[in-house]
């Protein structure tokens, strides 16, 4: 029986649909504690540990975040490959089967087969059940494993921010040849915007509304400091895919929470979107430079003057890889060699770890069975048919690269 018979009777739908009702089911949200939710860590080691263990593998350790990292295979061809998971997705919110891991018609979702319905489904866990699926399938058919897989599932999935990667790649010197990152609707992801965020606090004086004079309005400040934004905040370039680079106030609020008072503190928060090449530093400093020339100058009604503080937020680096890239070229040959097509490459509006990955000299592609239109809504859910079909591409990925010969 060649590679591919092999694989095709061992990844069965029914056992694609098991694994992911079972991830669906088990809560790991993104709460105000983030990445330190300890539900988070409940579903790593109850949930993906165990199941790491039953295929086999025997190295599995902790770095001081909680993300797991596994790693498989005799290590003698000097490849390595490294497949990252999430654990942490969107919040229940207005879900009422958030976690019941129903099964449907995937008709009604313009999904081929059934797809399971649940929070974390669209995005982090069909992509985990199927890198989980193809690691199981190598093992127990007894596919050799001569270079390095390193299996990652991190306490991270919607922070916006880089930290806990970062934990593992450089707080524990974990690396890899190339890295795959779970994505959407088995298409490739070539390249997404970055982002930084901005914290902006404008500072004043509160007094009684009736009397303004007496007070120094932070509403007000806080207005200069847009005005002068949208004057000033000139950004540059343009990518013929991910479009101009952009900026946005995504949050404002002011203190106290009272009525009828002048406001003392006003809060904004600002989403810059960044385009390949360009650094999140320079674009901090830029913004800074232009909202810190409304510290000390005063407000209009009083003559009191505000008081600006500029914090710097979590950032996403931007990424971008060609059709050449290493991990592309492995990801569309393999998918050409169990599904017989390469799959479509395009450009998303979303940042995740690629970019962080990508700028560490680590290249990393975004493919997977997600589907990212269903991401943070009532619909959430994946298609079972899609998670067996990217657990074979996946599982070609591993045995075509770690293994002693190239498949055909």
């Amino acid at each position: 029986m060649n590679f591919k018979d092999t694989i095709d009777k061992s990844l069965t739908l029914e056992r694609s649909q098991s694994l992911l009702v079972d991830l669906v089911r088990v809560p790991s949200p993104q709460t105000e504690l983030l990445e330190a939710e300890p539900l988070l860590v409940d579903f790593i080691r109850n949930s993906v540990e165990p199941r790491l263990l039953r295929i086999g593998f025997n190295n599995i350790r902790y770095d001081p975040m909680n993300n797991l990292i596994a790693d498989f295979g005799e290590g003698r061809t000097g490849k390595s490959l490294m497949l990252i998971g999430n654990a942490m997705n969107q919040p229940q919110a207005t879900m009422k089967n958030a976690y019941q891991g129903e099964v449907v018609d995937g008709e009604d979702y313009g999904l081929p087969g059934r797809v399971v319905l649940g929070k974390g489904a669209s995005e982090q866990k069909a992509n985990l059940a199927a890198m989980l699926l193809a690691m199981e399938a190598i093992v127990e058919n007894h596919i050799p494993v001569e270079g390095k897989l390193i299996f990652l599932c991190c306490v991270s999935g919607e922070t916006g921010r880089h930290d806990a990667i970062a934990s593992v790649v450089e707080g524990q010197g974990v690396r890899a040849d190339m890295a795959l990152l779970g994505g959407t609707s088995l298409k490739i992801t070539l390249g997404n915007r970055g982002r930084v965020d901005s914290f902006i606090k404008v500072r004043g004086k509160p007094c009684h509304s009736s009397a303004p004079v007496n007070g120094c309005n932070a509403i007000t400040g806080a207005v200069e400091v847009i005005k002068l934004l949208q004057k000033n905040l000139h950004l540059i370039g343009s990518h013929r895919y991910l479009g101009e680079p952009t900026w946005a106030v995504n949050h404002i609020r002011s203190y106290p929470e009272s009525t009828h008072t002048i406001q003392d503190e006003c809060e904004i928060t600002l989403d810059r979107r960044l385009l390949p090449g360009e650094d999140p530093i320079d674009a901090w400093v830029q913004i800074e430079k232009l909202v810190k020339q409304i510290d000390g100058m005063k407000d209009p009604e009083s003559g009191q003057a505000w008081a600006v503080e500029f914090t710097r937020g979590p950032f996403m680096y931007p990424s971008l890889l060609d059709d050449e890239a290493p991990v592309v070229k492995l990801i569309s040959s393999s998918a050409e060699k169990m599904l017989g097509e390469k799959p479509e490459t395009f450009y998303s509006t979303a940042a995740f770890d690629q970019g962080y990955l990508n700028h560490m000299g680590i290249p990393c592609a975004n493919y997977g069975c997600g589907e990212d239109h269903f991401a943070h809504t009532d619909s959430d859910c994946a298609s079972v048919d899609r998670t067996r079909d990217a657990a074979k591409v996946m599982a070609c990925m591993i045995a075509d690269y770690l293994g002693p010969v190239t498949l055909t």
